[in-house]
């Protein structure tokens, strides 16, 4: 297999949005007015032997398959590898599916043809040499108004949320997606925490503290999941200022179901 296949390409860049999948970096993968290709595909664990966070017993499929992948730009992936020890393969997991979990499931006419180039570009850059310059011509525009990237939005890198998991339910999984995506934007905000560590720290919390990832946790402790993540948002330096001032700092979940489906959960 000579590199990640076109669909597996499009499939990342619908999910990505055209944007390094780096916290706080917004810089797009192909620049949206030139074509200019800005950014890269990278492999969470390393495509040749030596590269960081390589593993030997991968196959050559696995390599360049979705899971293994994210889009980043090329200053940001000089730091991932440059440090490896700090951007682990757990770390750049988590990262590609917070990064991924908004994204979209189908490509613009724009977003179809910046995806093919950035395909082009990948697969001439694998199959030249290590020493080789390559300039990739602008490949021809896809002649449709739509295209589909038939995915499923916000799938997990390895395991299916299974039937009696939070994550089955559609409703349960999209209101804890509110609430951690409410203590990302805490974190985001208190400028007194730096690294990449404080937008993880609390889906690791959930893990140490139910015994599994936060969507395969069973559905019979879906409260007591929310309840956890509810208290580490009014615990955020944020959460503690808006409290003082009588400020909510989230929806709860009676009121998130009255928004998005006119009703009360039953």
């Amino acid at each position: 297999m000579a590199g990640p296949t076109e669909r597996t390409v499009k499939r990342l860049f619908a999910l990505s949005r055209n944007r390094c999948a780096y916290p706080k970096c917004e810089t797009p993968i192909v620049n949206p007015k030139t074509d200019t290709i800005i950014g890269d595909i990278c492999h969470i664990k390393a495509h040749n032997s030596g590269g960081p966070r390589y593993d030997p017993n991968q196959t050559e499929e696995e390599r360049h398959a979705f899971e293994n992948l994210l889009l980043l730009c090329k200053v940001c992936h000089r730091i991932v590898d440059d440090r490896p020890d700090i951007h682990t393969v757990e770390l750049l997991r988590e990262l590609k599916e917070m990064h991924e979990r908004n994204g979209d499931i189908e490509l613009s006419v724009d977003a179809a043809r910046m995806a093919q180039r950035l395909y082009a570009a990948s697969h001439v850059s694998i199959q030249a040499s290590d020493n080789a310059q390559v300039m990739v011509a602008s490949p021809g525009a896809i002649q449709a108004q739509q295209v589909v990237i038939k995915t499923t939005k916000r799938k997990a890198p390895s395991v299916l949320p299974t039937q009696g998991a939070i994550g089955h339910n559609l409703a349960k999984r999209n209101y804890t997606l509110h609430l951690m995506e409410r203590y990302n934007d805490f974190q985001k905000w208190d400028a007194s925490k730096s690294g990449v560590g404080k937008y993880i720290v609390l889906g690791r919390a959930i893990k140490k503290e139910f015994g599994a990832k936060w969507d395969l946790v069973p559905e019979s402790q879906f409260f007591r999941v929310i309840a956890f993540i509810q208290k580490r948002i009014l615990n955020s330096k944020l959460g503690r200022i808006k409290n003082s001032r009588g400020e909510k700092s989230f929806s709860t979940w009676e009121e998130w179901q009255q928004e998005h489906f006119g009703s009360e959960p039953h």
